[in-house]
């Protein structure tokens, strides 16, 4: 998943992170909206070291070219040539991109608009008023959405609770990119028949869950519903201890707790039962149906992987094991708060040289430029190694690294194909139904001053997600090197957030990316090219099949 991230006094799009910077004298690229990310950033810095006529120079071709054929790209950096214009002192220049910027619907808020100092020499125009009053009137309509003000209560009124649930059908219905996959499901009775489910619920608790059934059924894992901050020990409660299905088995895959360890759990144990429940069957009945998920391996880690052993936090249930001797054991779990569970948790990324030479640079998320950091400290190391792995298989996305990908290619990296919903009031009065509209590729430049020079290969599994997924797709794409382990999870995209009533929130996915040359793998999953799994034996063994076979490929390719 692809993000913008906010900076100062402006917006910076994360697509771009390394790579050579062009001076305004040098001659510019023609103007594409495939290029207008890079020159995007190459005015921001411009603009940061106050050369505000040369930032605007790079984007003016931009504005002269107008919005025909771009994409929501184009919006910021009009209202960054505005800025840029107004601090060079050329008003009309900066209120013409100004208009332009907010012409297609606001990029930026009212309240930005009103207090941004850098549009400060603006706010005696009367056009600059008009712009404001604009930004606030479609902000009444488009930016809150119905009771999403409503405080929490234990149990909302009945007219919150149908609100809330016309919220996420209603923004579904304009926006999802997937109802393709869902040919069986009438999204409109859908709602119709969740209506008396959601009357009959007794407090906001019991509400959230129907809501949650009722977006898992678009079967997205960007599609999502979530509870309010005073529920969320409620629904994510869980012990010390990660579970994983392997070999048709639910087997303990990591104990992070010491508690439980002197209550010998033990990496390996195998669970067999919930308060005396078959835990498959436990599974199906008060887990499954609440997980949103694109494909049948990320079902199947959303449901054994992450939420099997969730509830509320306090609360205490049996569960049957059988050890590495083949013991059954009745033993107790507690589910701890998410600050305790937090205490506990060990991700990011993480840097290793193994004995026979290997590098390997685990990323356990895309949330940061942590991966690349670690991969620029070590450059020399891994450059002097006989092969880089890249470990994402519990990678759960963020950002799609680019400045990462940047440092393995060789050659300039295309982003993916992307396409959304469109929709114009006028065609529907015709009788045209909303259709699709197709964005431009991204494309930058490689990194050659911080080149990775060694074969790479990069692990995945279903938990591979999103961002992640992103990654492995490009890298797919430049044809750098191999993927080992599993299918990924098969869902990507870029989600509208919103609010709910009671302070809880949800998602619904607008974007259907594609890889670079047309391939589908959102509903499916990137398979590896060399399939590897752990086994039950692997496990207990402490022995990493996936890790040791990518190693093994790594070293005969050298």
């Amino acid at each position: 998943m692809v993000k913008v991230r906010t900076r100062w006094r402006s917006r910076v799009f994360f697509l771009v992170a390394c790579g050579s910077t062009l001076t305004a004298g040098a001659q510019q690229p023609p103007v594409s909206a495939a290029s207008l990310p890079e020159r995007y950033v190459e005015s921001l810095k411009l603009s940061q070291a106050k050369r505000y006529a040369d930032a605007a120079a790079i984007l003016e071709p931009f504005y002269i070219a107008g919005p025909v054929g771009m994409d929501w790209h184009w919006n910021f950096a009009m209202y960054q040539l505005a800025c840029d214009e107004a601090l060079a002192g050329r008003r009309e220049k900066a209120m013409n991109a100004l208009i332009a910027s907010q012409a297609r619907g606001g990029s930026v808020s009212a309240k930005q608009l009103a207090t941004d100092a850098n549009l400060a020499s603006l706010h005696d125009d009367p056009r600059f008023t008009q712009i404001v009053d604009a930004a606030r009137n479609g902000e009444r309509l488009w930016a809150r959405e119905p009771g999403q003000g409503l405080p929490f209560a234990p149990n909302l009124s009945e007219e919150a609770k149908i609100a809330g649930l016309s919220t996420v059908w209603s923004e579904a219905r304009f926006n999802f990119a997937f109802f393709d996959r869902q040919p069986d499901l009438d999204w409109n009775q859908t709602y119709l028949d969740f209506l008396p489910t959601v009357r009959a619920t007794a407090s906001t608790e019991e509400y959230y869950r129907v809501l949650m059934r009722f977006a898992a059924l678009l079967k997205d894992g960007h599609t999502n519903v979530y509870p309010p901050e005073p529920l969320r020990d409620a629904f994510y409660g869980g012990p010390g201890l990660h579970t994983q299905l392997v070999e048709n088995a639910i087997v303990v895959t990591a104990v992070d707790d010491p508690a439980l360890l002197a209550q010998r759990w033990r990496v390996g144990d195998a669970l067999l039962a919930i308060d005396g429940e078959d835990i498959r069957h436990y599974a199906e009945r008060e887990i499954g149906p609440y997980q949103s998920s694109s494909t049948p391996q990320d079902l199947q880690v959303r449901t054994f992987d992450y939420a099997l052993l969730t509830g509320r936090a306090g609360s205490r249930f049996h569960v049957t094991v059988k050890n590495a001797e083949g013991k059954r054991e009745e033993r107790v779990l507690t589910r701890l708060t998410l600050q305790d569970q937090s205490k506990l948790k060990k991700n990011g990324a993480s840097f290793k040289m193994r004995p026979d030479g290997i590098a390997v640079l685990t990323i356990d998320e895309f949330e940061d430029s942590e991966g690349a950091k670690a991969l620029l400290t070590n450059l020399p190391r891994v450059n002097s190694s006989r092969g880089l792995v890249i470990d994402v298989r519990a990678n759960g996305g963020g950002s799609t690294p680019v400045d990462l990908l940047q440092m393995l290619a060789r050659e300039p990296i295309r982003g993916p194909m992307m396409r959304t919903r469109s929709y114009s009031a006028a065609d529907r009065a015709r009788g045209v139904l909303p259709g699709w509209t197709d964005a431009a590729p991204f494309e930058v430049p490689a990194d050659p001053a911080h080149h990775i020079d060694v074969p790479v290969a990069v692990l995945t599994s279903a938990r591979t997600f999103s961002a992640a997924e992103d990654f492995v797709a490009l890298f797919n794409a430049m044809h750098r090197g191999i993927t080992v382990g599993e299918a990924t999870a098969g869902s990507t995209g870029q989600p509208l957030f919103f609010q709910l009533p009671g302070g809880g929130s949800a998602r619904i996915c607008t974007r259907n990316d594609r890889t670079p040359d047309g391939t589908v793998f959102e509903g499916i999953g990137l398979r590896p090219a060399i399939p590897v799994s752990n086994t039950i034996e692997s496990i207990r063994r402490g022995k990493d099949k996936v890790l040791e076979r990518a190693a093994g490929a790594l070293l005969a390719a050298k």
